[in-house]
């Protein structure tokens, strides 16, 4: 009896080139369908136009160009890598092997029950490039190699290192930033009119400068970094932000009318932080910035050309503790006093760029106390 031709026939079938023959078959019609289908789906991307549908009878069937062909296959291979692109990010940000996480998740995974219980997190794959800086808050280890100083990190202390300015490095090379890109770098305003100076002033020591603002005018982050703080001082700063950067260094912000960034933000240079203002200890709308390394504030202006807002700042700067901190040095040295007839404290505090309240406090005094002529007395 002859084999029937039918390859759906299959109880027909005895030798084994028709059961090829019939399994080939079956793999074309499945090809077909799928072709079938692609075709279908291809159709229905197609914008529908109801003038196109009335006409169709008398308007010929458009065939696609091979350059209209290739735009379209190049079209579906950009959306294929698009989504293989969201897959593998998605691989990369959520590890759920023997309970590892997502770094950004650590704060709400810190109390999970012993089985859960966070892992070292130097020991993930997703983790160990970067550094825990607060709770449940992780950064590019990147920005915490520049210096060992740190380790100490504090959202409520603005100098929280205990180092003073005679303890530091006679000199100390810092590289502000990377010639190679643009941006790794921002004046901390549009324009500048510097209205009070590094140093002493009147009876207290000035950390800083004060640039003319306007309330409302944007503050930018001078370099790439992680705010540390962001807060209200009522007597002093008012609304001021402090922002540790990848080079070493420290800046303040202060007088904000409102900042924008919360602690533990990364921050690029150039970034708005916040707005001018005349908040906290302020006789009129200014920022008042600093540049701190290890706590120490040294003139800005030594620097950046704050004058003439030249854009010109070396990638490398030199940090000189003997010439950067010399006037913080002065003010930092112990410093005593011969009491003369005609002193007062306050003739004496002003002499010294201090105040009443503190030569007082140095000498466990009070301002009524009687000055004898011949004693010594610490001013500083």
């Amino acid at each position: 009896m002859k084999s029937s031709k039918n390859p759906l026939h299959c109880g027909l079938v005895s030798e084994t080139g028709d059961r090829r023959k019939i399994f080939a078959d079956r793999d074309n019609i499945v090809m077909k369908l799928k072709v079938i289908l692609l075709t279908l789906f291809t159709l229905a991307l197609i914008p529908f136009d109801s003038n196109f549908a009335q006409d169709a009878p008398t308007v010929k069937k458009k065939k696609l160009s091979r350059k209209e062909r290739k735009a379209l296959q190049a079209k579906l291979e950009a959306n294929e890598r698009y989504l293989e692109a969201l897959i593998r990010k998605n691989d990369e940000e959520f590890i759920l092997v023997n309970g590892e996480f997502d770094c950004e998740e650590s704060e709400l995974l810190r109390d999970l029950p012993k089985p859960y219980e966070r892992i070292n997190l130097n020991e993930t794959e997703v983790c160990k490039d970067q550094v825990e800086i607060m709770p449940g808050k992780m950064v590019d280890a990147e920005y915490m190699l520049a210096e060992d100083y740190y380790s100490t990190w504090s959202t409520t202390n603005i100098n929280p290192y205990k180092t003073k300015a005679k303890e530091l490095p006679e000199t100390v090379k810092l590289k502000l930033y990377e010639s190679a890109y643009d941006g790794d770098w921002s004046f901390p305003t549009d324009s500048t009119r510097i209205t009070s100076h590094y140093g002493f002033r009147r009876m207290r020591f000035h950390h800083g400068v004060d640039l003319k603002v306007q309330i409302g005018d944007p503050i930018y982050s001078v370099f790439d970094g992680v705010v540390r703080m962001a807060r209200y001082n009522r007597g002093g700063y008012g609304y001021y932000v402090v922002i540790r950067h990848k080079n070493g260094l420290e800046t303040l912000y202060g007088h904000l009318n409102k900042y924008s960034v919360t602690p533990g933000q990364v921050v690029k240079a150039g970034d708005i932080i916040g707005q001018g203002g005349n908040t906290g200890r302020s006789s009129g709308p200014h920022l008042h910035f600093e540049v701190r390394y290890q706590g120490n504030a040294f003139d800005p202006n030594s620097m950046f050309d704050l004058v003439e807002y030249t854009e010109d700042l070396p990638e490398l700067f030199a940090l000189n503790r003997d010439e950067h901190y010399k006037k913080l040095l002065k003010s930092e040295a112990n410093v005593y006093h011969k009491i003369r007839s005609g002193d007062s404290l306050w003739k004496i505090s002003k002499k010294y760029h201090t105040s009443v309240n503190k030569i007082c406090r140095l000498n466990g005094m009070s301002k009524n106390s009687v000055l004898r002529v011949g004693k010594t007395i610490r001013v500083r």
